[in-house]
């Protein structure tokens, strides 16, 4: 994995308050200074830049960083450029847009200079140079990217590898041919076309899984998805189609002069194919239940691994209320590749768990605090009862024990009938003291328990009530490094930070 040391700039200016993107020395004086909307657009899409990347979505991030660039040049966003460049496997352009950067930073920028220079060395080494000459002069492709016309003013610069080198010129039959360079090498590359009777007609051709290699009249043009139309002769044309692990395909085509034809293929797994050539591929979503499609196949709900052939797949995760999630993801063969996958919820979704946690919480704070006004009131009121039950049972003790001591006493004193009547009713009376000073104390001891557990559930409600930022999570990046530096009226904050 290529560690990314991306920097975010900001800068703020004497005369004015808050934070605003840094702007190149060499352009202050005569600029004028952006607009809080400009300034605003770009700390968005330089965020989205880093969410982006972080994700492993390098060519949107490369998109976001580009227009941050058109918005406010800024020499860090071109080192973010050079950076996502070298991740990207494109050397050449790594190293024009460090360069960039190390002609245009500040002495200030001590550590990006640093890092940059390294990262442009080493991408530097991986870049080959390639001399074409034509008869007649044509327009060159590498790889279907048209690079420019011979004769060329100097060779082409190209990433280390294989390459299919393509000439075409009107009137003539176009022709292709694979080469393989190794970097730092310069290598020269004659092409010969042949004139040509008819119109050249026009082929697009497409396969799900990508990353097949695409021959047409037995050349090879290039690997899926191919990055333009590719010229063929007029008449019978035929397209193969392969890659490992999947059955190999061929069909044809015929077209007229100047026709623009289309070829799509699905490409279906090789049940010969060897279990080493196969990993497994685990979606580990943000969100339960999802939809997976992979290379356009439904492959069910989130679950457990899906084997696939090694090499590139298109993944796709959707769930009802969430946007959707695409990527183009490698599998390694006899390997498991984790995919982590946090799922955007489109403004409903986000409104509606939101306005349902501000719901719990507010139910929550209002069982916790009834539940506890409860609890104390029922506690206060038992333990003020507690004296009246003491009392009460001193009472009905002094009635039994004199009664136990003396049976001639005052509750006998008037005679027999009054007596057995009397005494008992005082009795009863002492009972009923107790019992009813008991009641109350046990019905505050209940209004205390019941609060507390209202309070329990109140407690409990807010406690599982969720996170309420949980959809509005800032980027993840981490802070490892940093620099301050001040020219005069402007200040500049550079933070470095590695995913």
């Amino acid at each position: 994995m290529f560690w990314q040391a991306l920097v975010f700039a900001l800068a703020c200016a004497g005369a004015r308050n808050g934070v605003a993107w840094a702007e190149p020395a060499a352009a202050r004086e005569p600029a004028t200074a952006p607009s809080p909307a400009a300034k605003a657009e770009a700390r968005e899409r330089f965020d989205r830049g880093l969410r982006l990347f972080e994700k492993g979505e390098n060519a949107g991030a490369l998109a976001e960083f580009k227009r941050v660039n058109e918005i406010i040049p800024n020499p860090l966003v071109l080192y973010n450029m050079g950076l996502v460049y070298a991740a990207m496997n494109r050397p050449v352009e790594a190293v024009d847009t460090l360069g960039a950067f190390l002609a245009q930073s500040t002495s200030g920028q001590r550590e990006q200079r640093k890092h940059a220079t390294e990262i442009r060395d080493e991408q530097a080494t991986r870049i080959a140079r390639l001399v074409v000459n034509t008869q007649p002069p044509v327009t060159v492709e590498i790889d279907g990217i048209e690079v420019g016309t011979t004769p060329l003013v100097e060779p082409i610069r190209v990433a280390s590898g294989a390459h299919v080198v393509g000439a075409q010129a009107p009137g003539f039959l176009p022709t292709r041919k694979e080469v393989t360079l190794a970097g730092q090498v310069t290598e020269t590359l004659t092409l010969v076309l042949q004139p040509a009777a008819t119109r050249m007609a026009q082929l697009v051709v497409t396969s799900s899984p990508v990353g097949a290699e695409v021959a047409v009249n037995g050349e090879r043009v290039g690997v899926t998805p191919l990055p333009a139309s590719v010229a063929v002769a007029p008449g019978s044309v035929r397209v193969e189609i392969s890659r490992p692990g999947y059955l190999h395909v061929e069909r044809t085509i015929t077209l007229g002069d100047g026709a623009h034809g289309e070829l799509a293929f699905t490409l279906n797994e090789d049940p010969s194919a060897p279990t080493s050539t196969k990993g497994a591929l685990r979606i580990l979503a943000s969100e339960p239940d999802v939809d997976i499609s992979i290379d356009g196949v439904p492959r069910g709900v989130g679950g457990a691994p899906v084997m696939l052939p090694a090499g590139p797949h298109e993944l796709r995760v959707a769930r009802a209320g969430f946007e959707p999630y695409q990527q183009t993801t490698s599998v390694t063969a006899g390997g498991d590749t984790p995919v982590v996958i946090d799922l955007n919820p489109t403004p409903e979704t986000r409104a509606r768990y939101e306005d349902s946690i501000k719901t719990r919480r507010e139910v929550g704070w209002s069982i916790l605090g009834a539940g506890a006004v409860v609890a104390i009131a029922g506690g206060v009121y038992a333990l003020t009862k507690l004296g009246d039950v003491s009392n009460a049972r001193d009472y009905l003790n002094n009635v039994v024990l004199a009664n136990e001591a003396d049976p001639q006493n005052e509750c006998y004193a008037k005679g027999s009938l009054y007596s057995a009547h009397g005494c008992d009713a005082i009795k009863s009376d002492a009972q009923n003291r107790v019992d009813s000073a008991v009641l109350r104390r046990n019905l505050g001891f209940i209004g205390a328990g019941v609060g507390a557990l209202a309070a329990g559930v109140g407690g409990y409600v807010l406690l599982s009530n969720g996170d309420p930022k949980r959809y509005r999570k800032t980027t993840g990046l981490a802070i490892t490094d940093g620099a301050l530096w001040i020219d005069g009226q402007h200040a500049e904050l550079a933070l470095i930070g590695r995913f």
